[in-house]
């Protein structure tokens, strides 16, 4: 049986994962914390875009291989009520989506990737041994974050109007903009400008009175 929104997206950077990025840890455990740090300060002052930053980041990983990038994510310091809330939805037959500008590999990678029926995020190549080869497959701004929950909700007959997006930050807001329900979880200032509701809290379950008939 469902309950309100049957669809809920949820970013990945700072809102899953809390007060950090899937790059920050995979940097911290290869050694790359500075550069990643300072890419992520030069995109918070909106002084480099998202292409930039994937370009730059990207060569930061090069030979990495999935299974030594699954072994980094295990450190990641998720939100509290993570694993509960997501049964929850799941259980009360919600889809879930993971819309993140994160590498897509990473994505892939993380503990909690089977709660979600798709995911997107940047791509980067493989070399034909299996390592990451520090090239830019595919670039993904906000646009595209909007881009690939409408094309999943086309596919299978839900309105953008249906969906609830949980987010924190300006790569947000296009989808608060576009969803039916829009929750800024511990959010930035311009995310909670155009948010339904603006949440502060350490437990993801805090969001599930928000989704239209509690879980």
């Amino acid at each position: 049986m469902r309950h309100g929104h049957p669809v809920v997206a949820f970013d990945l950077d700072g809102t899953l994962l809390r007060s950090t990025t899937a790059s920050l840890v995979l940097a911290d455990a290869m050694g790359h914390r500075p550069a990643v740090e300072e890419l992520e300060r030069l995109y918070g002052a909106y002084e480099i875009d998202n292409h930039e930053f994937a370009t730059r980041e990207a060569v930061l990983f090069t030979g990495a291989t999935p299974a030594q990038i699954r072994g980094h994510l295990r450190s990641a310091p998720w939100i509290g009520g993570v694993r509960e809330t997501l049964t929850a939805l799941a259980d009360s037959g919600r889809t879930l989506l993971l819309a993140t500008l994160a590498w897509r590999f990473a994505a892939e990678e993380l503990e909690y990737r089977p709660f979600f029926a798709e995911v997107c995020g940047a791509g980067m190549e493989l070399t034909e041994g299996g390592v990451l080869s520090g090239r830019v497959a595919q670039h993904i701004d906000e646009e595209g974050k909007l881009a690939f929950v409408a094309r999943w909700c086309e596919a299978h007959g839900v309105g953008l109007d249906e969906i609830a997006v949980v987010g924190d930050s300006r790569s947000d807001v296009p989808l608060f903009r576009a969803a039916g329900t829009s929750i800024a979880l511990n959010a930035t200032a311009d995310a909670r400008a155009v948010a339904d509701h603006a949440l502060d809290t350490e437990d993801l379950r805090d969001i599930l009175p928000l989704l239209d008939g509690a879980v």
